[in-house]
C-alpha cells in the first residue's frame, strides 16, 4: 500500500472531488478509516461508501464492489485513520547516509530511515522495523538495479551493523539500527513518493518539487515548474481555455 502521511486530508478530498484515484481500493480504505474515525459503525461505513463510488460513477455496477467494500468497512472499525504532519529525520540520520559509499547506497539508507520512523510514528511499539517488499523500497528509493544486487546491498548494510532482518526464514522485515530518536529535525519528509529525489534535493542536486502535485523529480530546466503530467494538463488547459475564447470571440 503507497504511504499518505495524512489520511484525513486525503479522505476529505477525494470526497469533494468524487475521485477514487489510481488506486481505487486504496481511496476505499482510507475513506472508511475516515468515516470510522469520526464515530461511524460498520454499516454505516458501507453504507456511505456505497454513496460515495455512485457520486464518482452514477452508472457503477455496485455489486461487483460490495466484496470490497465489506472488507474496507471491517478494516477501517479495527485500525485507526493515519494522521501526520511529517517525519523528522536528524543530522545524525543524516550523517549515517552521508557515510556510505555510493549515491545508490545512500539513498537506500535514508529511505529505510524514513520508513521505519514512519511505521513508528504509526505504531510506537514497532521499535524500528520496515514490513515493505525490497522491490517496494527501491522504487522509493529510486535506485533501480537488478535483484540480486539489491540483495547485496541490503546485506552491506547488514553488515555495517546499520539493519538486521528478521530470523523468521519467510519474513522479509528490514530492522533499521541507526533511528536516531533525541536528535534535532533538519529535514521534515511529508511526502514518501520519490524518497530518493528527495534525498538528492537535499544535498542540492539538480531536484526540484512540482509547484502543482508536489511529487520531487529531476529538473531539466532552470524554469521548470511542473513535472511532465501536471505539465501536460496545464497546457491542456491553457489550450481548452484559448479554445473557448477564440469561440466566444
Amino acid at each position: 500500500m503507497s504511504i499518505v502521511l495524512n489520511e484525513r486530508e486525503f479522505a476529505e478530498s477525494a470526497l469533494e472531488t468524487c475521485s477514487l484515484g489510481q488506486k481505487p481500493l486504496e481511496t476505499l480504505g482510507r475513506i472508511a478509516r475516515y468515516y470510522a474515525a469520526d464515530g461511524y459503525k460498520r454499516g454505516e461505513i458501507c453504507s456511505l461508501l456505497e454513496e460515495f463510488l455512485f457520486k464518482c460513477d452514477p452508472g457503477i455496477n455496485i455489486v461487483k464492489w460490495q466484496n470490497a467494500i465489506g472488507k474496507q468497512a471491517k478494516y477501517a472499525c479495527k485500525n485507526g485513520l493515519i494522521e501526520i504532519d511529517s517525519i523528522p529525520i536528524t543530522q545524525k540520520e543524516l550523517d549515517v547516509c552521508e557515510s556510505l559509499s555510493g549515491t545508490q547506497m545512500r539513498r537506500l539508507m535514508f529511505t529505510l530511515i524514513c520508513l521505519a520512523k514512519f511505521s513508528n510514528a504509526v505504531n510506537p511499539k514497532n521499535n524500528g522495523w520496515v514490513n515493505r517488499q525490497d522491490r517496494e523500497i527501491f522504487k522509493m528509493a529510486n535506485v533501480v538495479t537488478p535483484i540480486k544486487r539489491q540483495s547485496l546491498m541490503l546485506n552491506d548494510l547488514r553488515e555495517l551493523g546499520l539493519i538486521r532482518f528478521s530470523r523468521k526464514v519467510d519474513n522479509v522485515n528490514i530492522n533499521v539500527l541507526c533511528i536516531d530518536n533525541g536528535g534535532d529535525a533538519v529535514l521534515h519528509v511529508s511526502d514518501f513518493r520519490n524518497l530518493g529525489y528527495q534525498y538528492l534535493r537535499y544535498c542540492e542536486e539538480p531536484y526540484f518539487e512540482c509547484a502543482s502535485c508536489g511529487i520531487v523529480i529531476k529538473r531539466t530546466n532552470n524554469s521548470q515548474k511542473y513535472c511532465r503530467e501536471c505539465g501536460a494538463e496545464i497546457n491542456r488547459q491553457k489550450s481548452r481555455e484559448n479554445w473557448k475564447r477564440n469561440a466566444a470571440g
